[in-house]
């Protein structure tokens, strides 16, 4: 999977499924400090993604400051070659970036996924 470099951030695209409805997300940054994956919720309300009773709020800290999400199970993502099935995917609002969400460390590291930076791909061929 081809990655493309705009000013310094790694963004590549995923594919999320949920209750039989599928979408492609594309400026999702391939983020290694970022501990948990989260995707912008305005980018996944069209197929019904969005906070039901049940779901978990949580609180995220990095770089870009204080993030309030809701953590979801998702009946599955794909990632290049890889689909992760029933994985908790946080949804939030990444207000001031453009960008629609964060691949990060749990979906990266499941996955084995090696970052190409030479050839700017993400792949998991060893």
């Amino acid at each position: 999977m081809n990655l493309s470099d705009e000013s310094g951030l790694l963004f590549t695209s995923i594919e999320i499924s949920f209750r039989g409805k599928t979408k492609t997300i594309d400026r999702v940054v391939v983020d290694t400090g970022a501990v948990h994956s989260i995707i912008v919720v305005d980018e996944v309300s069209d197929i019904g993604i969005f906070f039901e009773p049940g779901d978990t709020l949580v609180n995220r800290i990095g770089i870009g400051g204080e993030e309030y999400c809701f953590s979801k199970a998702i009946d599955m993502v794909s990632l290049r070659n890889k689909d992760f099935l029933n994985v908790d995917i946080d949804f939030g609002n990444l207000d001031g970036f453009n960008i629609n969400g964060l691949i990060g460390l749990d979906l990266l590291k499941t996955g084995e996924f090696l970052i190409d930076l030479k050839n700017l791909k993400l792949t998991t061929d060893f």
